[in-house]
């Protein structure tokens, strides 16, 4: 196994969701290489980085100031079931991030200089699995929750921008990777 050099950036927007919605719901495909004749390829994700398009105006935030936060996970295939997301246990997700956002009159901030509905990033954090390899499909999920005035706003808009480094693997490695990447049920 060794890098090739050369990088992979993947951009875009996830279809906008609802505040509430569970996570596992409808993750969105963001790489499905699927050449079954070159084994020989798969990649790395480097880091990556998430955010709400939406301003608090358009989320639908007027006066009221609330926070709300975002769980985001990357995966190497369908995760079907709630229990399995946003669980370091489970083989396929290799990716996570958390995100805390408030939303508010801009009066209530003390170095905001404007009225109307802001949205204002608190914190974000990311964690990768050192040991992980894409070699065919990668999955961003979200879910955003927070008080229950945040389940009456409009839905948000996930952007995403991940960075993946290119490996050649050999067809054995190809092989455990595959594997590794798939559900494996070690129950019976």
């Amino acid at each position: 196994m060794k890098r090739t050099g050369k990088i992979l950036t993947l951009s875009g927007q996830m279809p906008k969701r609802l505040f509430g919605q569970q996570i596992f719901r409808n993750p969105h495909t963001i790489l499905e290489y699927s050449n079954v004749l070159d084994v020989k390829k798969a990649w790395r994700v480097v880091d990556f980085h998430c955010w709400i398009q939406e301003n608090g105006t358009e989320l639908g935030t007027l006066t009221n100031n609330t926070q709300f936060a975002v769980d985001i996970q990357l995966s190497t295939d369908d995760i079907p079931n709630a229990e399995d997301w946003y669980n370091a246990g489970d083989n396929r997700a290799i990716g996570w991030a958390g995100l805390s956002y408030f939303l508010g009159d801009g009066q209530h901030k003390p170095t905001a200089s404007f009225q109307g509905a802001a949205r204002m990033l608190i914190n974000s954090d990311y964690w990768l699995m050192p040991d992980h390899i894409v070699q065919n499909k990668l999955t961003i999920g979200a879910y955003a929750g927070g008080p229950s005035t945040v389940e009456s706003l409009a839905g948000y808009s996930l952007n995403y921008i991940v960075n993946l480094e290119e490996w050649d693997i050999t067809p054995i490695e190809s092989i455990v990777f595959n594997i590794k990447s798939k559900a494996q049920d070690l129950s019976s």
